[in-house]
């Protein structure tokens, strides 16, 4: 893909994932609103029922309970009853059909105390039924006295309706605040409201009753639900009953879990896919840019090499070096050594490949790492004397002799090496020290070079990444060092370290388990 693209795409595709987000956002509020009001429906139909209830319980309490003589009471029945007719005839040929319907009200009031407060009982006697009478043509058929008859001996159905109007009776004599907690449980419950509740009755000041339970009393600042709960004779609100629920919102989370997991998963999902896809993204750029300097890097290291080789393969060309001994030596040595130096370089890339692959295996024997490391560093003092610097040794372990690869290690530590020799711009102080820390075998190498900033020390084990110094090459190297010492030492199952300052210099820190 190309680079220009990346940024382009990116842009369209955050767009597209904050809308996406916003409307699954909005989705998810509506959503709640409408749970929301399921909920708050569901509470009102518990409530009028509970209600209704309640006020059944009153009456029944009042009738079987604190007035068993109440037959015995002196009856107000000034409301006389009443009786409706109701009919309709339609003709069909020689056919005639009277529908009709009767209902007598009686209304009853009982005193159930000299404050004014009574008992209204109502009874409701209703029938209906159907006549078809067949007639002659024409003829008009009066309504005979067997007709009448066979209306009014009709079985009449009875209900009865009894209302307590009692403004003046304190509301702990009207209801039970256990009874309530048990007829709210069930009514809630019928209506799908398993879930913990608060109750309390309010009187008309807006002032709580000894009719609450605990859970009300902590939570009666919160949001609640009211419903009228006894009225007087003129349906005025007398006392109300009112409800909190503490753990509303996690009922309906629950009730409603697995859309709401589902909306939330899938949110995730994209969410997961739109991050992976701009981080995949940005290491497709990065990684590109980081290949286009290793090949400008390569380019550099090998121009050097083939340059000197054309120069000294030109030169054996030419009679006069030609014919000298010497000469020839000197340039087919050199050719030799830029020759070696390529393929040097060569090697790097293919161990990393191969390391990328899993391809190198470690040939494990029994070293003196001690001799090894005092070997590799004497040899290194000569390259940093001629830079006027030092190389000291602290060679303090004493346990030095365990299982490593020879080769691939000496060739880790000459890259460490290298490095504190390379970033140093004056006079190399490199220092190499090693000691023991309980199973581990420790090796510092530091330099008083140019450091690293600390956004660059968790990188610096990359492949290909090289300082801001190395990409303008007053500093060689393809940027695989680094990235080889630490796949060396985690083959050894040890640990590399690093801690630098800018301007201060560099420790690199390795641990070997010695085993």
């Amino acid at each position: 893909m190309n680079n220009r693209f990346i940024p382009f795409i990116s842009v369209l595709m955050t767009i597209s994932m904050i809308v996406f987000v916003t409307l699954q956002l909005y989705w998810i509020k509506e959503l709640y609103a409408a749970l929301n009001q399921d909920f708050s429906n569901k509470v009102y139909a518990a409530m009028e029922s509970a209600a209704t209830k309640t006020q059944q319980l009153e009456v029944e309490k009042y009738l079987n309970i604190d007035n068993r003589n109440f037959a015995n009471n002196i009856i107000d029945s000034s409301n006389l009853p009443t009786q409706t007719y109701i009919q309709q005839t339609s003709d069909s040929a020689n056919r005639r059909t009277i529908t009709f319907q009767k209902s007598i009200v009686e209304n009853q009031n009982f005193p159930i105390s000299p404050l004014g407060d009574s008992l209204l009982l109502t009874k409701l006697y209703t029938d209906e039924g159907i006549l078809k009478i067949k007639t002659q043509e024409n003829a008009a058929e009066p309504l005979t006295a067997q007709m009448s008859r066979d209306f009014n001996n009709n079985t009449y159905a009875l209900r009865e309706f009894a209302k307590l109007n009692a403004s003046n009776l304190p509301v702990e004599r009207r209801v039970n605040a256990a009874i309530l907690d048990s007829v709210l449980s069930k009514e809630l419950k019928l209506n799908g409201l398993n879930t913990k509740f608060g109750f309390a009755v309010i009187d008309k000041r807006s002032a709580m009753t000894k009719i609450v339970n605990d859970t009300y009393l902590e939570q009666k600042d919160k949001s609640n639900y009211t419903y009228p709960l006894f009225t007087d004779s003129k349906d005025r609100t007398l006392y109300t009953l009112a409800l909190v629920f503490p753990r509303k919102d996690y009922s309906l989370a629950k009730n409603n879990l697995p859309m709401l997991l589902g909306t939330f998963m899938s949110l995730l999902t994209i969410l997961g896919i739109y991050i992976i896809s701009i981080n995949y993204m940005m290491r497709q750029k990065k990684i590109a840019e980081v290949k286009t300097d290793f090949i400008n890097n390569m380019s550099h290291e090998f121009k050097t090499p083939l340059a000197t080789i054309s120069v000294a393969t030109d030169s054996l060309a030419n009679d006069k070096i030609a014919t000298n001994p010497e000469k020839v030596k000197y340039y087919s040595g050199l050719i030799k050594q830029e020759n070696l130096r390529m393929k040097k370089q060569v090697e790097n890339v293919l161990n990393m490949s191969k390391l990328e692959r899993n391809e190198v295996n470690l040939f494990l024997k029994e070293t003196d790492v001690r001799a090894l490391i005092k070997e590799l560093s004497e040899s290194f003092g000569l390259i940093v004397a001629q830079r006027n610097g030092t190389l000291t040794q602290e060679l303090r372990a004493e346990r030095y002799v365990f299982k490593v690869d020879e080769f691939h290690l000496s060739n880790a530590l000459i890259n460490l090496l290298d490095n504190a020799n390379k970033y140093s711009p004056d006079a190399p102080q490199i220092k190499v020290k090693t000691s023991n820390e309980g199973n581990w075998y420790v090796v510092e190498i530091s330099d008083q070079g140019m450091g690293m900033d600390m956004g660059n020390k968790t990188r610096i084990f990359e492949k290909f990444f090289r300082e801001e110094t190395g990409n303008i090459h007053n500093v060689k190297g393809q940027g695989l060092g680094l990235s080889y010492v630490k796949k060396i030492i985690e083959l050894h199952k040890g640990q590399v370290l690093v801690e630098s300052q800018k301007g201060i210099g560099s420790t690199f820190t390795i641990k070997l388990p010695v085993v």
